[in-house]
C-alpha cells in the first residue's frame, strides 16, 4: 500500500504500528463520467479506534477523545472513466495504549479526492454504507470545472435526491464509489 499522507486527527503521541502480515485487503473503486480528465485523483481511507472501552476519558471535556487518521491511497486508471486502488484492513496493529485494554483499528470511511484545474472534487461514504449497499453514486455541477470561486473550498457534492440534481439533471455529473472485499 503506497501511502501518500498519513496522519492523526487528534495529535497523539502512540501512533499505531503497522501490521506486518495483513490479510483483510479491499480494492476502492471510483468512476467519474467529469467532464474533462482529472489532474489527480486519489483514495482515502478512514481509520479509527472502533471499541471505545479501551478509551480513557479526557477529563477536561468529560468525554472520550477517539483516536482516527487517514491515510491516501494510489489509485491506477483502468480505464477513461474508472480507478482502482486498494488498502488493507488490518494494516494496524492493535494495542493496549491506555492501559485500558486493547484497542482494536478498523477502517471507517473510505472516499476519492480529485482535482481538476485547481478545484478539488471529493466523495466518500461510511465502510458500513459501501459494504452493505455497495456502489455509492454522487454528482458535481459541471460549472465548478474550472471555476476559480471553487478553488478555496471544493466542490460540493450532491446526492440523486437533491432538489438542484433533480430539477437539472443535465447540469450535473455522476461519480462513483465502490469498496470489494478480495481477501476472502
Amino acid at each position: 500500500m503506497a501511502i501518500a499522507e498519513f496522519f492523526m486527527t487528534h495529535k497523539n503521541s502512540k501512533h499505531p504500528a503497522r501490521n506486518p502480515h495483513p490479510i483483510k485487503r479491499y480494492d476502492v473503486i471510483a468512476t467519474s463520467n467529469a467532464p474533462e480528465p482529472w489532474n489527480s485523483i486519489a483514495g482515502y481511507i478512514g481509520y479509527e479506534i472502533i471499541n471505545r472501552e479501551c478509551l480513557p476519558i479526557n477529563s477536561f471535556l468529560g468525554q472520550q477523545d477517539v483516536p482516527n487518521f487517514g491515510i491516501y491511497i494510489e489509485m491506477e486508471r483502468v480505464d477513461d472513466h474508472t480507478w482502482k486502488g486498494h488498502f488493507f484492513r488490518d494494516a494496524w496493529q492493535d494495542a493496549d495504549i491506555y492501559n485500558l485494554g486493547i484497542c482494536h483499528w478498523d477502517v471507517t470511511s473510505a472516499g476519492i479526492s480529485a482535482i481538476a484545474r485547481k478545484v478539488k472534487f471529493n466523495w466518500s461514504h461510511t465502510l458500513t454504507t459501501l459494504l452493505r449497499d455497495g456502489i455509492q453514486t454522487s454528482y458535481f455541477k459541471k460549472s465548478l470545472y474550472g471555476d476559480a470561486g471553487a478553488v478555496r473550498y471544493g466542490a460540493q457534492a450532491f446526492t440523486a435526491e437533491d432538489p438542484e440534481v433533480l430539477q437539472a439533471p443535465s447540469a450535473y455529473f455522476p461519480v462513483t464509489i465502490a469498496v470489494e472485499n478480495v481477501s476472502r
